[in-house]
């Protein structure tokens, strides 16, 4: 009774989030080639001291395995990570979460693996699929392979088994051209499948293909489609204070309009703003870390 009555006190809950509240936060960016990381993201890190009202000490980190490796381990408390980046940190320690991501533009900061057919008299299904011939990424290529084909077998569709062949091509667009001469009968690729489907949508390998003006884009069909995939992570330590992981969320969510140098400065590539986003809204990636999928994604000898 007494842990229930704790729990329901909002006074209780305050003084245990300000007892266990850190003294400074540490925020970790990956450098990756960039030389003037520490000096872009100045911003952004002055910008995250006033939202947790908290001294913010800033970690450069030289890769994205680092920045996994940062917060899993308890070097850092915050990390900007790429959506298998956090699948990978969350199947480390389970001890991480995400708050919020960023995305393009203004429409819903998700993005899609599709699988792409060409057109016939009647809609094409993955049934009458079976036995072609389909292209995709290395095996390495979360949009065009390792998403699809672990999100495709928990629909049913063991993709090693329901095609005769998988054809690795360079990149998405080159599944296509693939798909439209004829080496292929499908394709993986990638799109936000929001906007208009007649202009490829938003972003995407359709929209690469229809901004470059590349023949037969309109004889194009998607037949599969992933579920939603935010673009982003950024992600806490789950151990941070509840309090404090709200007022960070919220002052994230509040940024590029606030402050829109400090946004830009952390998120260069997707100045669409930030939404907010939760564990399972990650499920798609997280797959391809689970042990159902291992021997489906792992590369077969030639």
């Amino acid at each position: 009774m007494f842990a229930i009555l704790a729990f329901a006190n909002p006074a209780v809950s305050l003084a245990q989030d300000t007892e266990n509240a850190p003294d400074r936060l540490r925020l970790g960016v990956v450098v990756a080639s960039d030389e003037g990381t520490r000096q872009r993201v100045e911003t952004f890190r002055l910008a995250l001291e006033e939202i947790s009202d908290l001294p913010v000490d800033l970690f450069l980190l030289e890769t994205m395995g680092d920045a996994i490796e940062g917060i899993a381990s308890g070097r850092v408390d915050y990390v900007r990570l790429s959506p298998s980046g956090y699948a990978a940190a969350y199947t480390l320690c389970s001890c991480v979460e995400p708050l919020v991501t960023a995305g393009p533009d203004d429409f819903p900061a998700r993005f899609h693996a599709i699988l792409v057919t060409k057109r016939s008299g009647d809609k094409v299904s993955l049934t009458d699929l079976k036995g072609a011939r389909l292209a995709v990424g290395g095996n390495q290529a979360v949009a065009s392979y390792r998403v699809p084909l672990a999100n495709l077998a928990a629909d049913g569709i063991n993709a090693r088994s329901h095609f005769s062949t998988l054809v690795e091509v360079q990149n998405p667009v080159e599944g296509l051209q693939a798909l439209l001469d004829g080496r292929v009968q499908a394709s993986l690729a990638w799109s936000t499948l929001a906007g208009e489907a007649k202009n490829g949508y938003t972003a995407g390998t359709l929209n690469d293909y229809y901004v470059s003006g590349g023949p037969g884009f309109k004889s194009l069909e998607i037949v599969w489609r992933s579920p939603p995939i935010p673009y982003s992570a950024h992600t806490v330590r789950k151990d941070l204070p509840d309090a404090l992981k709200r007022r960070i969320r919220a002052g994230l969510m509040d940024l590029r309009r606030d402050a829109p140098d400090a946004y830009l400065a952390i998120e260069p590539s997707l100045p669409g703003g930030f939404e907010p986003v939760v564990h399972g809204d990650y499920r798609p990636v997280l797959r391809t870390f689970e042990d159902d999928y291992a021997s489906l994604l792992k590369p077969r000898a030639r």
